[in-house]
């Protein structure tokens, strides 16, 4: 897959998961998403020059981002 198609499918999960359903898409170095989730304003980012092994560490990333959020999502449909 794709990095364009992986991040593509990251933001979009991130953005029905924010309680507004919108995003902040913002980019110096890395991609900077800024949501609310939960009633908090948190921040992901997503590498603009990936690894050979960039999927398997954006599902790590995006579990361990859900986590902090205390929620749980299927992510079988995005990767």
């Amino acid at each position: 897959m794709k990095t364009n198609t992986i991040n593509t499918k990251v933001i979009n999960c991130l953005k029905e998961l924010t309680d507004d359903k919108s995003i902040k898409i913002e980019q110096n170095k890395h991609l900077r998403l800024t949501g609310v989730y939960n009633g908090k304003k948190r921040t992901f980012f997503l590498c603009c020059s990936p690894s050979s092994s960039y999927q398997k560490t954006m599902r790590s990333t995006l579990r361990r981002f859900l986590r902090s959020l205390e929620m749980e999502t299927d992510l079988s449909p995005i990767f």
